[in-house]
C-alpha cells in the first residue's frame, strides 16, 4: 500500500505541471522504445528494432534476466538477431548485486540497442532498480538509440508498473473479473515512457481489460496502453508512436471522462472514457495530444 502511494504522488505531481513543463522534442529523449506485448516476434518486427539501433553493425545488448532460463532467452533472441544479419548482439547476464560491474556495464555503454526479454517483471526490477546500468540503458535511449522488450519488458517501460497481482481476487475466482478498486497491484518501473503512462502486455490475449481500466481510473492523469501479442508499439522523439506487428495496440484515456464513483462491493464507474484500437500502421501521440492518424 505505501508503494502504491508513493506512485500516486508521482503522477499527481506530473500531472500538476502539465503541458508547460513538457520539454520541446529536441530536449527530450533522441531515440525510441520498442515495446511488444510478448508471444511472437516476427522477423519483420525485430528488423525494425535492429533498423531503429542503426543498422546491421550496430552493438545490440539482450538483457534476460525476467526469465527462468536467461541463458537460454538470450540465446534465442540473440540468435534471431544475428540471423536477421545483426553483426553484434550479445546477452547481458549477471547475478543479482553484479550490475555495476565494469565488465557488465561496458557491454551497455557501448550498445546502441538494448532488449529486455519476457518473464517476470518484478525479477527483472530486482536486478536493475537504483543501479549504474539502469541510468546507462536511460542513456542509450536519451541518445538517439533504441530500448525495447517484450511481455515483462513492456511492463518495466512505465514508471507505474503492473505486477501482474490481483489483490482483491476471492478463492476460486479468476483474477480481474472485474473493474474494482484496490485490485491492481503496482510497483515502480523503469520510467521510460512518460509519467502518465502506464503499459500493460499480453493485452488482448490474455483479456486483460479489466485491470488496465481499473488502474487508470484508481489514478487521475494515467493514459493506458495494452499491447497484444506479436505486436510492437514503437515511441520516437517527442512521443509520436506507431503500432506494427499481427494484432492491436488498445489505449484508455480519462481525461475527458467525469468523475470516478465506486459502489459497495467496489465497482469503480466513470462517464467519458476514452478508447482508441490501433492497428498496424495506425500512429498515435503521447500522452495528451491522441490523434489517430
Amino acid at each position: 500500500m505505501a508503494t502504491n502511494k508513493k506512485i500516486n504522488l508521482l503522477i499527481l505531481a506530473g500531472c500538476l505541471l502539465g503541458a508547460a513543463a513538457q520539454a520541446p522534442a529536441q530536449d527530450g529523449p533522441k531515440g525510441h522504445l520498442f515495446i511488444i506485448g510478448g508471444g511472437h516476434r516476427s522477423d519483420a518486427v525485430m528488423s525494425r528494432f535492429i533498423e531503429l539501433a542503426g543498422g546491421r553493425n550496430a552493438p545490440l545488448a539482450v538483457i534476460p534476466l525476467a526469465s527462468g532460463d536467461p541463458a537460454d532467452a538470450a540465446k534465442t533472441q540473440v540468435d534471431q538477431l544475428k540471423r536477421l544479419g545483426a553483426a553484434d548482439a550479445e546477452g547481458v547476464i549477471f547475478a543479482k548485486g553484479e550490475a555495476d560491474k565494469e565488465e557488465n556495464l561496458r557491454k551497455i555503454r557501448r550498445a546502441r540497442g538494448v532488449f529486455f526479454t519476457g518473464g517476470d517483471q518484478v525479477t527483472l526490477v530486482s536486478f536493475l532498480a537504483g543501479t549504474k546500468m539502469l541510468e546507462e540503458i536511460h542513456r542509450v535511449y536519451r541518445e538517439g538509440g533504441v530500448v525495447g522488450g517484450t511481455s515483462a519488458g513492456a511492463a518495466i517501460m512505465s514508471r507505474v508498473m503492473l505486477t501482474g497481482d490481483d489483490r482483491q481476487a476471492k478463492k476460486d475466482e479468476e483474477s480481474f473479473s472485474a473493474i474494482r478498486s484496490s485490485a491492481v497491484a503496482i510497483a515502480e518501473g523503469f520510467g521510460f515512457v512518460p509519467e502518465n503512462i502506464v503499459m500493460d502486455q499480453h493485452f488482448l490475449v490474455r483479456k486483460r481489460q479489466n485491470r488496465l481500466i481499473s488502474v487508470v481510473l484508481e489514478n487521475p492523469g494515467l493514459t493506458g496502453i495494452g499491447v497484444d501479442e506479436a505486436t510492437a508499439f514503437i515511441v520516437g522523439p517527442g512521443g509520436e508512436a506507431e503500432v506494427l506487428g499481427a494484432s492491436l495496440v488498445t489505449v484508455f484515456e480519462t481525461m475527458g471522462a467525469g468523475p470516478v464513483t465506486k459502489d459497495e462491493p467496489g465497482h469503480l464507474a466513470a462517464k467519458g472514457i476514452t478508447m482508441h484500437l490501433l492497428k498496424s500502421g495506425d500512429r498515435y501521440t503521447l500522452p495528451k495530444a491522441a490523434k489517430i492518424k
